[in-house]
């Protein structure tokens, strides 16, 4: 009887560099002992994107949000800061707030104790009669936010550098690559289920899939990318700018996916931020897509495409380019996604190598193992091998 053959290799591990780095361990994907140190090491110890500042922008103004299963809402006071909280009354656990709107005072709808938008409690009542009862030991428990451009992020760990100090360069490229980017606005959200671990969504930073399974998008005479993937890693964020077709955009409209309108911007720009954030402008008129991948258990998560332009309601234009991502470029993805999560389960797969050429070619992995890297950091320290 012939015995079957395993493929032989040399030995190849995650690792710090990344021109000789393999994958993250296949279990790292699907092991729920992974899932759970992701959420306590990353997902409660990071900025969390929670929501919009259009819809704070006077004071009493809040709304609620979910980071993991803990329940937050984010509220501008009279002094016009904005403060966040646990969305949790502190005399019976009950919650204490949904949705959004606009509250001078939050009140409880199980037994009406009151807070004000500093989170002190204003009112409990028969509290006169309660022997010691002091309303400033029941204040709400404070988070910390931070405003970051058109968003409002929240940490729920009290250490750790402020948002402002980790991806300030970020804030500075959107500006830089987006013309009156201060001017857009919320005008849509389009949400996916995705039957895979939430790191494949970060995974997919670079371009050496695009050509196989986005042949629209580049790679033919008539994509509207050329093969191109300029990149820029910071220590938490990351940038990508891939070059338009510029002849297909000025000469052959007719064949274009999408009206792309008066291509103020000709080129797609990926920016990802650590750990769940990728946003991506597609050519056209000034757009910005914020994708917020949420990890919902070892083997499944969601993606949030929350779209903003200058206009409200959309044009078509404006349609054209949300349309073509959410509807064309993004199933593709979502697919593929879906397919590694079940490779990666197979037992005669240990890993693959990361490919990442020392020019950080269009084909080059080296986002990939980036953002793989701040994983790996964030679970072990740095500790490799």
């Amino acid at each position: 009887m012939t015995a079957l053959k395993a493929p032989r290799r040399q030995a190849l591990k995650f690792g710090p560099d990344a021109l000789n780095s393999a994958t993250l361990p296949p279990h790292y994907y699907f092991d729920p002992a992974i899932f759970a140190a992701e959420r306590e090491k990353i997902f409660l110890k990071t900025w969390q994107y929670a929501g919009l500042r259009e819809d704070v922008p006077k004071p009493g103004d809040y709304f609620t949000a979910e980071i993991q299963d803990q329940k937050i809402f984010v509220t501008r006071g009279k002094d016009g800061r904005l403060r966040a909280f646990h969305n949790v009354c502190m005399h019976r656990g009950h919650i204490l707030v949904e949705g959004k709107g606009s509250k001078a005072i939050f009140t409880c709808p199980f037994h009406a104790w009151s807070y004000d938008a500093t989170g002190a409690l204003k009112a409990a009542g028969n509290a006169e009669n309660v022997h010691g009862f002091r309303h400033e030991d029941f204040s709400l428990a404070e988070v910390r936010v931070e405003e970051f451009g058109p968003m409002v992020f929240v940490n729920l760990s009290d250490t750790g550098p402020a948002l402002a100090d980790m991806a300030g360069g970020l804030l500075t490229s959107f500006k830089k690559a987006i013309p009156r980017f201060d001017d857009l606005q919320f005008v849509r959200t389009d949400r996916w289920e995705i039957a895979a671990n939430w790191k494949f969504q970060p995974d997919g930073l670079e371009c050496y899939h695009c050509p196989v399974i986005h042949p629209q998008l580049m790679g033919t005479d008539e994509g509207y990318v050329q093969t191109s993937w300029i990149s820029e890693e910071d220590t938490y964020w990351q940038v990508h700018i891939i070059k338009g077709n510029y002849d297909l955009m000025d000469h052959h409209k007719e064949k274009l996916l999408y009206d792309m309108g008066n291509q103020e911007i000709r080129d797609v720009y990926v920016w990802y931020l650590w750990p769940n954030l990728i946003f991506v402008t597609h050519q056209g008129p000034p757009n910005l897509k914020i994708l917020h991948s949420q990890s919902l258990g070892p083997e499944r998560s969601r993606r949030d495409i929350i779209n903003l332009c200058l206009n409200n309601p959309p044009t078509a234009t404006d349609l054209g380019h949300m349309d073509n991502y959410a509807y064309g470029v993004f199933p593709q993805d979502k697919e593929a996604m879906e397919k590694q999560q079940l490779g990666v389960k197979c037992r005669g797969y240990q890993g693959g190598r990361l490919m990442v050429d020392a020019e950080h070619s269009w084909r080059s992995e080296h986002g990939t193992h980036h953002f793989d890297n701040l994983v790996w950091v964030a679970l072990n320290g740095a500790r490799y091998g």
